[in-house]
C-alpha cells in the first residue's frame, strides 16, 4: 500500500452525516480526500467541522489536502464519469472508494411505491455498484486499493416498516463479500463496514410511504416512535469515521466490520442461535409491535 499521508479517499454522500464525519476525520489524518455531493451548494449545510476543512470555502488550515468536493449523483452514470475522471486529473489515482451514499424508508412491503422502492435500490445497490464499475478496474491493474461498503446491522437484523431499506442493505452486503472473493487474487481488499443506529438527520430525509390511511398505522407509528427515540440517542457519526480509520490501517483487514451500540451489534450473532420465529418476536418487541 501507498504511504497513508498520500493515498487518495473518494467518499460518496460526504456532505452530511456519517460520510461528513468520514471526511473530516481522513482530511485530518493525512489522507487525500474527495468527497461527494449530488449539487456544490448542499455544502452550505455540511457539518461546520467539516466545511472548515474544505477546499471550497478555502479553509483547510494547515492540511496538506483540504477536503475537495465534486458533484456526483450514483444514479446517474455521466456524473459519475465526470467526477471519477476530475479526481484522477488532479490526484492521479484512487486508493480508497468508499461507498456511503444513501437515504431510508418508512413504510409496509405492501404500500410503499414501487418508485419509491426502486429509487431506494438505485442508490443503495445500484450506486455502489457503479461506482465500483468505474473505480475498481484501476485498482485491479495495479493490485492495489480498498473498497468499504456502508451497509447496516438493518441487513441481518430486519426492522419492521423498514424492510426496503434491510433488504437493499442485505444486496450490498452479499455483493460486497462476492466482490471481495473476486478481487482477492489482485491484492484488492474489500470491506463491509455495518453501522447501528448512528446519530445523524437519517430520519428527517427518510421517504414514508402512506400513512394517515394506512391499516397498518397502530403498529407503524409506535414503531416510528422507538426508531426516532433510538436515533437520537445513538452514538455520533465520529465512531463510524474512527472505524474506517481502523480498517484503513489494517494490511489484512477482516470482510465484515460492525460499529456502534453493543447491544445492537450483537443481534445479528445471537439471532443466528436462535430460531426465526423467536428473532421476528423479539424484533416486535422490540419495537413497540407486540409479540403477535
Amino acid at each position: 500500500m501507498k504511504n497513508m499521508e498520500t493515498r487518495t479517499v473518494l467518499v460518496t454522500g460526504a456532505s452530511a452525516g456519517i460520510g461528513a464525519a468520514i471526511a473530516h476525520r481522513l482530511a485530518r489524518e493525512g489522507y487525500r480526500v474527495f468527497g461527494t455531493t449530488r449539487r456544490l451548494e448542499n455544502l452550505a449545510g455540511a457539518p461546520e467541522e467539516l466545511r472548515a476543512v474544505t477546499a471550497q470555502t478555502g479553509g483547510g488550515g494547515s492540511l496538506p489536502h483540504p477536503v475537495r468536493f465534486v458533484e456526483l449523483d450514483v444514479t446517474d452514470p455521466a456524473t459519475i464519469a465526470r467526477a471519477v475522471g476530475q479526481v484522477l486529473v488532479e490526484a492521479g489515482r484512487i486508493d480508497v472508494l468508499i461507498n456511503n451514499a444513501g437515504w431510508g424508508t418508512f413504510g409496509s412491503v405492501e404500500e410503499l411505491p414501487m418508485e419509491t422502492a426502486r429509487a431506494l435500490f438505485e442508490t443503495l445497490v445500484f450506486g455502489a455498484l457503479r461506482m465500483i464499475q468505474a473505480v475498481v478496474p484501476a485498482m485491479r491493474e495495479r493490485r492495489d486499493g480498498t473498497v468499504v461498503n456502508i451497509t447496516s446491522i438493518a441487513a441481518r437484523a430486519v426492522i419492521p416498516f423498514q424492510a426496503h431499506y434491510s433488504a437493499a442493505k442485505a444486496a450490498l452486503e452479499a455483493l460486497t463479500i462476492g466482490l471481495r472473493q473476486e478481487l482477492l487474487p489482485f491484492g484488492v481488499r474489500v470491506v463491509a463496514l455495518a453501522p447501528t443506529d448512528i446519530n445523524t438527520r437519517f430520519n428527517d430525509v427518510t421517504v414514508f410511504g402512506p400513512h394517515e390511511a394506512s391499516p397498518y398505522r397502530p403498529w407503524s407509528e409506535p414503531c416510528w416512535q422507538v426508531i426516532d427515540e433510538n436515533l437520537k440517542k445513538a452514538p455520533p457519526p465520529a465512531v463510524v469515521a474512527e472505524k474506517i480509520s481502523a480498517i484503513l490501517r489494517c494490511p489484512h483487514p477482516r470482510p465484515i466490520y460492525t460499529v456502534g451500540i453493543p447491544i445492537q451489534r450483537l443481534a445479528p450473532t445471537i439471532f443466528r442461535l436462535l430460531p426465526k420465529s423467536l428473532e421476528i418476536t423479539l424484533m416486535r418487541l422490540f419495537y413497540g409491535l407486540g409479540g403477535r
